[in-house]
């Protein structure tokens, strides 16, 4: 589900003094030393939120940090680092000559057309900080003068509340993210597929006893992990190429970024690589990020569906019931509508991409020529005038 709506920014909670924490802000050029600081947090934090690791920082620098404008933004209290992020500046042409400057936490900011794509994006933050944080930390974008929007990709819905508790009132795009709850399955004693719909159910059994015997392999060395996302791109690339589309690993910033990334995750158990194959061919081959012993669905390859029926929905349902063995506690589907997505999952967390327009002249402009092209649109059948909350896609999901 994709919502789009103008909302007034709660008061719900006392602004924290941003003189409780000093922010200093380095450059992209102490990225070195930015990161060493990011490390030793981050060793401090007991679950850290994956898209605010240093591994996951890194990896993106070193292969998105050309195509944006960044920053380090660190918090301290009396010589005590509490917290960090990253901050972004990305341009988008609106016009002939005309681009907004855009700012963003995090991970963001990268092209659309080959972006990572961050979900549960988060600041790195000691907990007994992270109000005090993002009270400072939201002060310091609205006290920026330089900017025209200022964007938070990918937050929950719980972290963008918290983060702009006291800005005016912002742009806010709501994306549902569905996933299977395994810690309720694991603690009810009854078998997973016992918590799907009925109708999901007769159908995963029919196409389990239809395939019979399905080989399934959990990667447990990084040359197998390889292997598998090897072939997990080539598939991914034959549905999209069949298409007429040139699929997501069809460029070299976000292939060489992904293999990288996997690289550096496997090895510290922060990513799975999972495989199912079906009279010597693949059926389905998946890349899944852990977060917080929280599996996220990051990546797939799936056969043709004239090749093997509902590749989706049975590679992902082996995959769910490995994880629950292995003692994760959701899979997690991320934004995105596909079937299998609402047939395997039991809950909802809603993920959102948030715009601050800044009063700037570009961004008067870049309203009023939004607003022309609206009202220059031609009126739907039966007469009905467009919403005026309908925007631009704010982020980008790999398939």
């Amino acid at each position: 589900m994709t919502d789009l709506a103008t909302i007034p920014a709660p008061l719900e909670r006392p602004v924290t003094s941003p003189s409780m924490l000093k922010l200093r802000v380095m450059d992209a050029k102490d990225r070195v030393a930015a990161l060493t600081i990011w490390r030793g947090l981050e060793q401090r934090v007991a679950l850290p939120p994956l898209a605010a690791s240093e591994a996951w920082t890194r990896v993106w620098l070193d292969h998105y940090g050309e195509t944006v404008r960044f920053w380090f933004i660190v918090a301290e209290d009396e010589g005590q680092v509490r917290g960090i992020c990253l901050y972004t500046e990305s341009a988008e042409r609106k016009a002939p000559l005309l681009s907004l400057h855009t700012h963003h936490l995090g991970t963001a900011g990268d092209p659309v057309q080959e972006s990572a794509c961050v979900e549960y994006n988060s600041l790195l933050v000691e907990p007994a900080w992270r109000v005090a944080f993002q009270d400072a930390i939201s002060h310091w974008l609205l006290t920026q003068s330089a900017g025209d929007v200022i964007q938070l990709d990918g937050f929950t819905a719980e972290e963008t509340r918290e983060l702009t508790a006291h800005w005016p009132a912002v742009e806010i795009r709501n994306r549902d993210s569905k996933y299977l709850d395994l810690e309720v399955v694991r603690s009810s004693g009854k078998d997973l597929i016992d918590h799907l719909g009925r109708s999901t159910r007769a159908n995963l059994r029919r196409k389990l006893r239809d395939y019979g015997d399905i080989e399934t392999e959990w990667a447990t060395t990084l040359s197998q992990a390889e292997d598998i996302f090897a072939e997990l791109i080539d598939l991914h690339q034959a549905r999209w190429q069949a298409i007429g589309e040139r699929g997501a690993f069809g460029s070299s910033r976000f292939r060489n970024f992904q293999r990288t990334l996997l690289s550096e995750l496997f090895p510290t158990h922060r990513c799975v690589v999972f495989r199912a194959r079906h009279q010597g061919s693949t059926v389905g081959a998946l890349l899944l990020l852990v977060d917080r012993n929280r599996l996220l669905d990051y990546l797939s390859g799936l056969a043709a569906f004239d090749q093997k029926p509902s590749p989706g929905l049975v590679t992902h349902y082996l995959c769910q019931c490995a994880a629950l063995q292995r003692g994760f506690s959701a899979y997690d589907f991320l934004v995105g509508d596909k079937r299998h997505k609402e047939n395997l999952s039991t809950h909802t967390q809603t993920l959102t991409w948030t715009r601050l327009h800044r009063p700037t002249v570009k961004s008067r402009i870049v309203a009023a020529l939004t607003q022309l092209k609206r009202r220059m649109r031609p009126l739907p059948s039966g007469g009905s005038t467009v919403s005026s909350n309908t925007s631009e896609t704010l982020s980008a999901e790999p398939e």
